[in-house]
């Protein structure tokens, strides 16, 4: 029996001693890490001091921990703590936006209370390790709602008449008014041109100008003004409006889609494409917000 205890009392203070090497301590950490037992190597971490831990923090591949999520927040939540509490400096960079893009893909996935009560502390460590990180989520938030506020100019839009149709089909029909028109005064202008083409430059003179008769004046005057009412009609004057409309609801379209593209690089892991983003998002990060507010209180 004494010979057992002691055997047993030789190995703790053996792999006691192992924890003051950091190769040897983050050896130990991944190995528990792959066979998936995650306490047990937050139990390691626990054990080790400020120089050990940052040695191990700067060499652990945080990308498998956070692939691992939500089975890792104990492991993750445990190394922030203890980096918190010791006080490390220079403090290791543990890639916490990343982390925490992975808790809010995780919380749109899956809304349950399960979920929330594993990682709502890992959530509350984040902020504390690195407030950026809540600014940058509030950030991305900010520019999603003012992206989707852009979406309400694809509603409806007035023609001419005033009537509410869609975009669409406002521009087709400002177009064929626009292709009737410039029919009319191409006609025209073919009916004018035997005067205007075969006209000697020299005659458009300011001495020939002046020797114009009244006929003259009067002839171009109604020559000019009836192409002018072909041309010059109000209803054709919708289509600059209705461009800008148009190049609007493209801005609007690309800022909700590069908002959409960034959140899929913060956690290439998403998969957003039979779901609605907005609401996904909105969800998510709410959810996020809101666990760590209850763990600051």
């Amino acid at each position: 029996m004494n010979e057992s205890r002691e055997r047993i009392r030789r190995e703790r203070e053996r792999e006691k001693n192992t924890y003051t090497s950091p190769r040897l301590a983050l050896r130990r950490v991944l190995l528990l890490a792959e066979g998936r037992q995650f306490r047990e190597a937050a139990a390691i971490l626990s054990r080790l001091g400020p120089g050990v831990l940052q040695s191990v923090a700067s060499e652990l591949p945080i990308d498998l921990l956070v692939e691992a999520l939500p089975h890792s927040a104990h492991l993750i939540e445990t190394l922030l703590n203890r980096l918190i509490s010791l006080e490390v400096t220079p403090r290791p960079d543990v890639q916490c936006e990343t982390i925490a893009w992975r808790l809010v893909g995780l919380l749109g996935a899956d809304q349950s209370s399960g979920l929330r009560a594993r990682t709502s502390r890992l959530a509350s460590s984040l902020v504390h390790y690195t407030p950026d990180t809540r600014d940058a989520i509030d950030a991305r938030r900010r520019q999603l709602d003012a992206a989707v506020q852009g979406l309400g100019t694809h509603g409806l839009t007035a023609d001419a008449s005033g009537s509410l149709i869609s975009l669409h089909v406002a521009l087709k029909n400002e177009l064929q008014r626009h292709v009737d028109v410039y029919k009319q005064a191409l006609h025209k202008l073919e009916e004018l041109s035997p005067v205007t083409i075969t006209q000697d430059p020299a005659a458009s003179s300011h001495q020939r100008l002046l020797a114009l008769s009244h006929a003259d004046v009067e002839r171009r005057l109604i020559d000019n003004k009836s192409l002018l009412t072909i041309v010059d009609k109000p209803a054709l004057r919708q289509l600059p409006t209705l461009v800008d409309a148009l190049s609007a609801r493209v801005e609007s379209d690309k800022a909700v889609l590069a908002c959409i593209g960034q959140i899929k690089r913060s956690d290439p892991t998403l998969d957003l494409n039979d779901t609605s983003p907005f609401a996904w998002f909105d969800c998510a990060v709410s959810t996020f917000q809101c666990m760590v507010s209850d763990c600051g209180e």
